[in-house]
């Protein structure tokens, strides 16, 4: 079955918004690093790292039938995450702090942040990869 154009379009949007949605969740979750979920427990951003970027590239993945719709996110993010962590602007403030002299436990939230959040990214491909070759048909076969 050939694809229209409105059906590729329709699928370079999805991609397009696929990874603007990494770069939105890497945002948040850099930007949260210091919050606290209710009852003062850290690990808000690790939190939505993790389920964040697990349902975005399952969902990704699910709804485009592709594993691309699950890469996407994780690229978006891993990148956005990248220069979030590692850029040091000439005034030397960092967004993910590695040390916060009132708050010791955000260098633990930072890293559960940066490595479950790329875990959780990672995980959907190879799962949505088994999903794909056993829905899509093969291309010979109508």
């Amino acid at each position: 079955m050939r694809q229209g154009r409105f059906e590729r379009a329709l699928l370079t949007a999805t991609y397009v918004v696929l990874l603007a949605v990494g770069v939105l969740l890497a945002t948040l979750e850099a930007f949260l690093t210091p919050q606290r979920l209710p009852g003062g427990l850290e690990g808000l951003s690790g939190l939505l790292a993790v389920l964040g970027n697990l349902g975005v590239g399952f969902l990704g993945g699910w709804g485009t039938r592709t594993t691309a719709g699950a890469v996407t996110p994780a690229l978006g993010w891993i990148v956005t995450m990248f220069f979030v962590v590692l850029y040091v602007p000439p005034g030397g403030d960092v967004v993910v702090p590695g040390t916060l002299g009132t708050d010791p436990g955000v260098v633990v939230v930072g890293l559960v942040t940066v490595v479950g959040g790329l875990v959780a990214s990672i995980v959907p491909i190879p799962l949505t990869d088994r999903y794909t070759k056993r829905v899509n048909p093969p291309k010979g076969v109508t």
